[in-house]
């Protein structure tokens, strides 16, 4: 598994790619951590390069959601592919996380959430 990070406009964006499994969890979730308590709050995590993802994965994703929402923040799925999205429905995981299709239209639901 490959994690990378940026900042843009304020919104912390963390673009997964290839296995995100057990053997990546303990690492992914102490840079996930460090992402949310350095940040604003705000992230968007890019799913689509994700080959496959195990239950290990997905509880990663669970403790970054509940970091964010610690912060009183807002955490975003984004470019999900067929095979996470089907793990997220058979969790009913679909129905915690905000998916969106597209990193720029998450973005967009962050920055228009922003009070003025």
């Amino acid at each position: 598994m490959i994690l990378t990070h940026q900042t843009k406009q304020g919104l912390d964006i963390v673009n997964l790619s290839g296995r995100f499994v057990m053997a990546d969890a303990a690492e992914a979730r102490e840079q996930f951590r460090a992402i949310v308590e350095q940040g604003g709050g705000q992230l968007i995590v890019d799913l689509s390069g994700v080959t496959f993802i195990d239950t290990s994965g997905v509880a990663v994703l669970i403790s970054a959601y509940k970091a964010v929402r610690g912060k009183n923040g807002r955490m975003i799925l984004s470019g999900i592919p067929a095979n996470v999205q089907a793990l997220l429905e058979l969790t009913r995981l679909n129905e915690i996380f905000e998916l969106f299709a597209h990193t720029e239209a998450a973005c967009d639901a962050l920055l228009g959430s922003r009070p003025a």
